[in-house]
């Protein structure tokens, strides 16, 4: 669902429309071309995200940047003071790469850095929650939701799960999103 949410095309049987190919069919969407993320140009990559935000909603208490897990990677190095970004051999605290447990929230230049898995590799959206909706069809006759238990069937102590449902994504403000993908 992850994926879906982010990167769902239509086309496929299965999936809707995610984030990724809405946000890229609304013209008013501020787009910035990046390239691949490393821990060397991270920061940089995140300074492209962060000058694009519009200053209408830039310091919004829900803004935030949603990364893919390879650029949320990325920038937990380059904090730990492996990165080119003039961070320091020790990094954050001093601590190197031991400097995050994953319990820390992140943030770059004030912005929530938010990790999002089901984004592609080094796809990037800055916006605020508010801004990005999630819907699901509840009030339908083809919602459906069981759970069978398979010991009555065959022995096991197995439980499957069918679940049938539609839903979709929305975002409400393009011109105050900022989509980041590669050339």
């Amino acid at each position: 669902m992850e994926q879906n949410i982010w990167t769902g095309t239509n086309a496929t049987a299965g999936e809707f429309d995610g984030f990724i190919t809405t946000l890229g069919a609304d013209g008013d969407v501020n787009d910035v071309t990046g390239t691949a993320s490393t821990s060397a140009n991270i920061i940089e990559e995140l300074g492209k995200i962060a000058d694009a935000i519009p200053t209408a909603v830039y310091g919004a208490e829900d803004l935030a940047i949603y990364l893919p897990s390879n650029m949320y990677r990325n920038y937990i190095r380059a904090l730990g003071g492996f990165g080119a970004s003039g961070l320091g051999a020790a990094g954050t605290n001093a601590q190197g790469t031991q400097w995050y447990n994953m319990g820390n929230s992140l943030s770059f230049d004030g912005i929530q850095v938010v990790n999002a898995p089901g984004l592609s590799d080094n796809d990037a959206v800055a916006a605020q929650k508010s801004n990005l909706f999630f819907g699901t069809g509840l009030m339908s006759d083809q919602n459906e939701v069981k759970v069978i238990d398979m010991a009555d069937l065959d022995g096991s102590q197995n439980v499957r799960v069918v679940m049938r449902f539609t839903a979709g994504i929305q975002h409400a403000i393009g011109g105050d999103i900022v989509l980041y993908a590669t050339a």
